[in-house]
């Protein structure tokens, strides 16, 4: 993709109130007493299982409790689960089309969840991990390439 065709997925989706990017290691450091880059794996888990998944979960509840009611740690890290990595992004997660067009039509067919994700999950999932959310001017930031793959 173009430098010129990112600045204008990026203006879009500013426009639809969305963010896409996959944040480098140290934006993704939660900022306090520990760092995430100092925590151990224990340690991780725990805020994980303690802090995020609790928030999340609550928020993905109130827009869809039937598919969300059961959220657990697989829901977004899949096979990440099994062999204990919690890689992200996870390639079972929808993918994404990262092109203007593409969140376009994600915009028209999916709506309330797109403003779900822009205006919710992508800002609280930056501030649980203390990090900034995606600014499209910078390119830098948590956002939707954090946690979904792109599709070719």
């Amino acid at each position: 993709m173009s430098t010129c065709q990112l600045g204008v997925l990026a203006v879009l989706l500013a426009a639809f109130g969305m963010s896409c990017s996959r944040p480098s290691p140290a934006e993704t450091e939660p900022k306090g007493v520990t760092a995430w880059k100092d925590m151990s794996k224990e340690e991780r888990a725990t805020f994980m299982k303690k802090t995020v998944l609790p928030k999340m979960k609550a928020e993905f509840v109130l827009v869809d409790a039937k598919e969300f009611g059961e959220m657990n740690c697989a829901t977004c890290h899949g096979d990440g689960v099994k062999d204990k990595s919690f890689k992200m992004p996870n390639p079972k997660l929808p993918k994404l089309v990262a092109t203007e067009e593409g969140f376009k039509k994600l915009s028209v067919d999916h709506p309330d969840m797109m403003k779900f994700m822009g205006q919710k999950v992508v800002p609280d999932m930056a501030a649980l991990l203390g990090v900034a959310p995606y600014d499209p001017k910078t390119h830098q930031g948590f956002g939707c390439f954090a946690c979904h793959t792109m599709k070719e």
